[in-house]
């Protein structure tokens, strides 16, 4: 790694201005095993087989905008399977997904860490879009239980598939009509659980405070290392309790209630209820990064722009020194034992479907539909 920010305020230039730099003074930890380039180029660096890499595809807040995605965390580890996992996927996240030309075969494990639109816009499209694009296998997701079924994850996939049959059916005789479905299984809202354990990963959900029950965190766990994606929530022990030890720690935070009501045109009575009664404000998840003390720690869920981050790094360090990072659309994270890297991640704008192993194989499950009398008169032919 090269040149680095010195420091965060209003004339720092953003990654959707063009910049190659992550919002960070401290990019790198320890000592890299091997070189890194200053930006991830899609599809040059595989991941090795000691290591996670998490590059952030949705950074923003219920809003999308051009320059930011909503909420979703790719992490992929470096297995003999190559597995990858979405947490979150709100809107916007896929198109990072697929200009980083990754397979789309791949796509086939979403944890969800609550049902807020923001964090799950993008499942559609994962679901039916992705499977015309190439892959065969079903989604596995994994989500919150709700206090009561109507508002559980199962129940949302369910209606999800249910509002898409007319997609489904028009997949009748396509290669990716297997993998236009969903295979859900619902984790707890209020117990630590060990919901993931395959090829030597390691997943863990635990409860959050967020409006209802039914938000959650995960922490995931590979060769050694770990990351903790907090969902969305206010500061809270199962998350502090869930970070011990972690190398990267990735919590949302929202602008302080003065600088919400400023930008979002609101009263400040109310922002203060959306930032500190819903969400995180920086001085807020500076305490939880000091009390974690994970290796390096993220901001995530954050309107990034000139006049939101000054402030919200200021505020932070109020009550944390240690390493952070405000995260942005490709914020990319390296994580070994010898070291943790941050940098930007570039995509391929034009990219087409990269495709890779599949389990399902053979022909599609069922024949084309036939087509209805009336198209037989009216199709142009000539």
């Amino acid at each position: 790694m090269h040149a680095q920010i010195t420091e965060i305020t209003e004339l720092t230039e953003l990654a959707y201005e063009g910049s190659g730099m992550p919002l960070t003074t401290t990019p790198t930890l320890g000592t890299p095993g091997r070189p890194y380039a200053d930006v991830l180029e899609p599809g040059a660096e595989p991941v090795a087989g000691d290591e996670i890499r998490v590059t952030i595809l949705g950074s923003g807040d219920p809003f999308v905008k051009k320059s930011q995605a909503s909420a979703s965390v790719l992490i992929e580890v470096g297995n003999e399977q190559q597995d990858l996992f979405f947490f979150d996927i709100g809107s916007g996240s896929l198109a990072n997904y697929n200009g980083l030309r990754l397979p789309v075969t791949a796509t086939t494990k979403v944890f969800l860490s609550h049902l807020h639109a923001d964090h799950v816009g993008d499942m559609a499209t994962l679901v039916w879009s992705l499977a015309k694009a190439g892959r065969r296998d079903p989604v596995e997701v994994w989500g919150p239980a709700g206090q009561n079924p109507q508002l559980g994850t199962r129940a949302y996939t369910d209606h999800l598939e249910a509002a898409h049959a007319w997609d489904m059916q028009s997949l009748n005789g396509h290669p990716g009509q297997s993998g236009a479905h969903t295979v859900t299984t619902e984790v707890p809202y209020d117990t630590t659980s060990t919901v993931y354990a395959r090829n030597g990963v390691t997943i863990t959900s635990f409860p959050v405070i967020h409006i209802l029950n039914g938000a959650v965190g995960y922490r995931l766990d590979y060769a050694g290392r770990s990351v903790v994606f907090s969902g969305d929530t206010r500061a809270c022990h199962t998350l502090v309790d869930a970070a011990d030890g972690a190398d990267l720690l990735i919590h949302e935070t929202f602008p302080s209630a003065s600088v919400y009501a400023k930008k979002a045109g609101v009263p400040l009575a109310f922002a203060e209820q959306i930032v500190n009664g819903v969400h995180t404000s920086p001085a807020m998840v500076g305490k939880v990064f000091a009390r974690a003390g994970a290796r390096m720690s993220a901001m995530f869920h954050f309107a990034v722009d000139h006049e939101t981050v000054g402030p919200a790094f200021a505020e932070m360090r109020t009550q944390y020194d240690g390493p952070v990072v405000l995260s942005q659309d490709l914020t990319t994270f390296n994580i070994t034992k010898d070291a943790v890297v941050a940098r930007q991640a570039s995509v391929d704008p034009t990219a087409w479907p990269v495709l890779g192993p599949t389990a399902v194989t053979g022909p599609p499950m069922s024949q084309p539909p036939q087509p209805p009398p009336w198209w037989a008169d009216a199709l142009i032919t000539d």
